[in-house]
């Protein structure tokens, strides 16, 4: 079960929701995992990505954070089964990669992932980064945010971990990890009622390397 402040609702709203709209998200479908940073350096970037997935997914720090050593953060993940495989990566402030493979989490259990200098591989992939900003445009505030390979079956981490919102107006700005090859990505935005906006999106890092797109109210999901 969630806790924290995205998932204090009143009960009498969880009805009315419930009653206008079947296939309104449900945060009890998420899991946490929080990870130390026990590095011993600043940790700039964090991947979390299906094991299914042929791709990297999108940096799930935020493109103007960090973590500093001994720090923790939190994050709220979605998958479709009782278990499912990640594959996580990270870097610091000094170019080292931090690798975990088929990291396992399963529902009821809090996953906690410790960064340390074990799992630093200099054999981790290289990539490039490609800037994705998306802008707030639903008329509310968004609680929850997915971006996920279109070859996954996981709608994987939450980019706004276990305390971030974005308020209507206001633009969250992540990186993803890119090869050569043109990628698709599925979006997910949920917002403080509950209700889903999804569209896709298309990275080509042969045509550029910065992306904008609007979150708007005509991608609110109606169950069709």
């Amino acid at each position: 079960m969630r806790t924290g402040r995205k998932v204090v609702v009143a009960a009498a709203v969880i009805a009315m929701i419930a009653a206008a709209a079947a296939f309104a998200f449900n945060p009890d479908e998420l899991n946490k995992i929080t990870f130390d940073n026990a590095t011993g350096t600043r940790i700039e970037m964090i991947f979390l990505s299906p094991g299914d997935s042929n791709y990297w997914g999108p940096d799930i720090i935020g493109a103007d954070y960090f973590m500093k050593d001994g720090s923790s953060l939190g994050f709220y993940v979605h998958y479709p089964e009782k278990s499912f495989k990640f594959d996580i990566m990270a870097t610091d402030d000094q170019g080292n990669k931090f690798e975990i493979r088929d990291f396992v989490l399963t529902d009821g259990r809090e996953a906690k992932v410790k960064l340390t200098a074990k799992s630093l591989n200099k054999q981790a992939p290289d990539f490039t980064l490609a800037t994705v900003h998306l802008e707030n445009n639903t008329g509310h505030e968004l609680e929850y945010l997915f971006v996920s390979p279109n070859d996954s079956d996981a709608w994987g981490v939450d980019l706004l971990d276990e305390n971030t919102t974005v308020s209507d107006g206001d633009t969250h700005s992540f990186v993803l990890a890119v090869g050569k090859d043109k990628v698709k990505y599925n979006l997910m935005a949920v917002d403080d009622a509950n209700d889903e906006y999804k569209f896709n999106i298309t990275i080509d890092p042969k045509a550029k390397k910065d992306f904008t797109w609007s979150i708007d109210p005509e991608d609110l999901d109606k169950g069709n």
